[in-house]
C-alpha cells in the first residue's frame, strides 16, 4: 500500500514538473514571440519613419510610375544627385540644405525617348521659304531642341545625321540627350541618294555598293571604297550607337535601286562586330522580309505598302504572315504612324490652330504658315502630290494609307510584336510633323488604334532604351540611372491626355518648367 502511495506521489510530482516546464516554455515562447513582433514592428516603423536627405534634389510625396514596376509607388520620394537618380523610397524628406519639390497630386515618369527623328530636317519651312526668310529658319532651328524637351522627350535618336547637324544640335544651349546612327546607308540613285555630289562626300550620304544594282553605280567610284564594312566603320567613327540601312524600292509606285538581303547581312555582321544596333528602313512586305532575314534589330517603320489595289486598306495574308514572322523573330518595330498621318496638314491645316503648336514652333513661323505666302506654299505642295498620285487620287490614297497603318499596327499588337516608340519627325514635307508635338501626335495615334496606355509608356521608355542598348542609363526610375524625368499633373496609365499635362522636365537632374521652353515671341 505504501509503495502504491509512493508511486502516485512520484507520478504527481512528475506531472506537476511537466506542467511547470510546459507552462514555462509557453511563457518563454510567448515572450520571444512578443519580442519578435516588437522588433519587426520597430523595423517597419523605422522604415516608415521620415528620413532626412540634406543634399541634392528631393521630389516628395509623388506617385512614381516606372515600367519595371508592376504597380505605381504611392507617396514616393525620389532623390536626384549629380545628374543621376540617387535613391527611391517612401520615407525620404528634404532637409534644409536640399532642393525640395512637392510632388503631391503629381505623377513622375521616366523621360520619354523618341528613337526615330531627323533633327536637322525642316518640319515647317520648304527650301524656298528658307532661302527667302533666313530669319525664320534661324528662329525655327533655335526652337527645335526645346520643342522636343517641352513634349517630354529627354532623349532622341537621329537616324540619318549629317556632321554639320550634329555640331549644330549639340552646340545648342539646351537640348535633349542626343544619340544617332550617323549617316544612313544608301544606294546610288536610290531613296535619299538620287543625286550624288561630285566627288561624293566621305561621310554623307553613306553609300554602299550593291552588286545587284551595279548598273546604277558611277564608273568614277571604286566599289571597294564603299563596302558594307566601310560604311559601318564610317558610322561608328562618328560616335554612333546604331547604324541605319535604307531598303526602299519606291513606296509601291517607283522602281528605285535599294539594298538587298545579302548586303544587309554583311552590314549586320559588321554592326554586330562593333556592338552597334542595326536599324532598317522598311515599310513594305518584301523589305520587311529582307530586314528579318538579315536579323535586323529594329525595323524603322510600320507596314503600309503591299501589292494590289492602293485603295484597299485590308491587309492581305502576306502582310499578316510577315508581321507574325516579326513577332517570332523578336525584332523591334517602330510603327511611325505619323509618317503617313502628318500629310493630313496639306489637306486640313487645322494643326496651325492647335494651341500646342506654340510649344513646337516660334510665333513668327506659325504666322508665316498662316500667311498668304505660307498658304501658297502648302497648296503648291499639295498640287505636286496630286499630280504624282496614281488613281483614284491623292486624297483617296491618303485615307487608305492611314487606315493601312492602323490595321497593321493592330495586327502587331495582336501578335505581340515588340513595338518601340519612334515618330520619324519630320517624316513628310510640310508642317504636319512639327518637332516634339509630332511625338505627342504619334502617342495619340497609338492610343486611338487601341494600344494599352502601359504599353505606350513602356515603348517610349524602357523598351526603347533596351532595344538601343541604353537601359543601364535610361528608361526607368531606378537608383544609378540618369535623372531624366517628367512631372505630370495626370496619370498616363489612365488617360493619354496626361502627356499634355507635363509640368516639369528634369534633365540631368535639373528641373525645367515646361512653360519656359516656349519659343520667345
Amino acid at each position: 500500500m505504501i509503495q502504491i502511495i509512493r508511486r502516485m506521489v512520484c507520478v504527481a510530482v512528475a506531472v506537476m514538473g511537466f506542467l511547470t516546464t510546459f507552462t514555462g516554455a509557453q511563457t518563454t515562447q510567448k515572450s520571444a514571440g512578443m519580442a519578435l513582433q516588437s522588433n519587426a514592428g520597430s523595423a517597419v516603423a523605422a522604415a516608415r519613419a521620415p528620413r532626412l536627405v540634406d543634399d541634392g534634389t528631393v521630389i516628395e510625396n509623388v506617385t512614381l510610375i516606372s515600367p519595371e514596376r508592376v504597380t505605381p509607388l504611392l507617396h514616393a520620394g525620389v532623390v536626384l544627385r549629380d545628374g543621376r537618380i540617387a535613391e527611391v523610397g517612401t520615407n525620404l524628406v528634404a532637409g534644409p540644405h536640399a532642393r525640395r519639390i512637392d510632388g503631391s497630386g503629381r505623377f513622375v515618369i521616366p523621360g520619354l525617348i523618341d528613337s526615330h527623328v531627323h533633327a536637322g530636317h525642316s518640319a515647317a519651312l520648304d527650301d524656298d521659304a528658307i532661302d527667302a526668310h533666313p530669319e525664320l529658319w534661324a528662329a525655327y532651328r533655335a526652337q527645335v531642341p526645346r520643342a522636343y524637351l517641352s513634349f517630354g522627350f529627354t532623349s532622341i535618336v537621329d537616324l540619318d545625321l549629317t556632321p554639320s547637324d550634329k555640331v549644330w544640335f549639340e552646340g545648342t544651349p539646351l537640348h535633349p540627350r542626343f544619340y544617332s546612327c550617323g549617316a544612313g546607308m544608301k544606294v546610288v540613285g536610290g531613296y535619299m541618294a538620287f543625286k550624288i555630289p561630285a566627288p561624293a562626300s566621305p561621310n554623307y550620304p553613306n553609300l554602299v555598293y550593291e552588286p545587284k544594282e551595279a548598273e546604277h553605280w558611277p564608273k568614277s567610284m571604286d566599289p571597294g571604297d564603299y563596302t558594307a564594312e566601310r560604311a559601318v566603320s564610317r558610322a561608328a567613327d562618328a560616335g554612333t550607337i546604331c547604324v541605319k540601312a535604307f531598303v526602299e524600292p519606291g513606296f509601291g509606285t517607283f522602281h528605285w535601286p535599294y539594298l538587298h538581303t545579302e548586303t544587309l547581312e554583311k552590314i549586320r555582321a559588321a554592326a554586330t562586330a562593333r556592338k552597334l544596333v542595326l536599324i532598317v528602313h522598311a515599310n513594305n512586305v518584301d523589305s520587311w522580309r529582307s530586314a528579318l532575314d538579315a536579323h535586323a534589330d529594329i525595323i524603322a517603320h510600320g507596314l503600309w505598302v503591299w501589292p494590289g489595289d492602293f485603295g484597299n486598306s485590308v491587309p492581305p495574308p502576306a502582310v499578316s504572315n510577315v508581321i507574325a514572322a516579326a513577332a517570332r523573330s523578336g525584332a523591334h518595330v517602330q510603327p511611325t504612324m505619323q509618317t503617313v498621318a502628318g500629310e493630313r496638314a496639306m489637306i486640313d491645316p487645322s494643326l496651325l490652330h492647335d494651341s500646342r503648336l506654340t510649344m513646337a514652333l516660334p510665333a513668327e513661323v506659325i504666322a508665316y504658315l498662316r500667311s498668304p505666302e505660307g498658304v501658297k506654299a502648302r497648296t503648291t505642295l499639295l498640287d505636286e502630290y496630286r499630280k504624282a498620285s496614281p488613281p483614284p487620287g491623292f486624297e483617296a490614297l491618303f485615307t487608305a494609307a492611314i487606315e493601312r497603318t492602323r490595321a497593321t499596327f493592330k495586327l502587331m499588337l495582336q501578335d505581340q510584336v515588340p513595338v518601340i516608340f519612334g515618330s520619324d519627325t519630320p517624316g513628310v514635307d510640310g508642317f504636319g510633323n512639327p518637332p516634339g508635338l509630332n511625338g505627342r501626335l504619334e502617342i495619340q495615334d497609338w492610343a486611338d488604334a487601341g494600344a494599352p496606355l502601359p504599353l505606350i509608356l513602356r515603348a517610349a521608355t524602357l523598351d526603347n532604351a533596351t532595344a538601343l542598348g541604353l537601359s543601364r542609363e535610361l528608361g526607368s526610375i531606378e537608383a544609378g540611372k540618369r535623372a531624366d524625368l517628367l512631372l505630370l499633373k495626370e496619370n498616363p496609365l489612365t488617360n493619354v491626355s496626361a502627356y499634355d499635362s507635363i509640368e516639369t522636365i528634369f534633365l540631368n537632374g535639373e528641373p525645367i518648367a515646361r512653360q519656359t521652353l516656349r519659343a520667345h515671341d
